[in-house]
């Protein structure tokens, strides 16, 4: 049972991380189409940042990107953490009553 709990809890990780991803995937779209249409010189936002150089030119997701990706994860992980919780009361006090 308590393998269960620890999968559920990794699942629920992945699935906050990839709320975060989608997140930082869609600025990153609106930045590419951006850097497309105006050809802009090199300019970092928070999450993404541009490169651009005379031999190639860059767009790629930033350190604080990758880390606000982890705490979205951090945030569901916390989330069902505490529902485990509520629901092991809630039995708790079913049993005694």
């Amino acid at each position: 049972m308590r393998f269960g709990k620890g999968l559920g809890l990794i699942f629920r990780f992945i699935y906050g991380y990839l709320i975060g991803y989608i997140f930082v995937a869609v600025i990153y779209i609106a930045v590419a189409i951006t850097v497309i249409l105006f050809d802009p010189e090199a300019f970092s936002i928070f999450i993404i940042t541009y490169i651009k150089t005379p031999e190639y030119n860059k767009l790629k997701i930033s350190l604080l990107g990758h880390v606000l990706m982890v705490l979205c994860g951090m945030v569901e992980w916390m989330k069902c953490k505490n529902e485990i919780k509520r629901k092991k009361k809630k039995r708790r006090k079913q049993i005694y009553e």
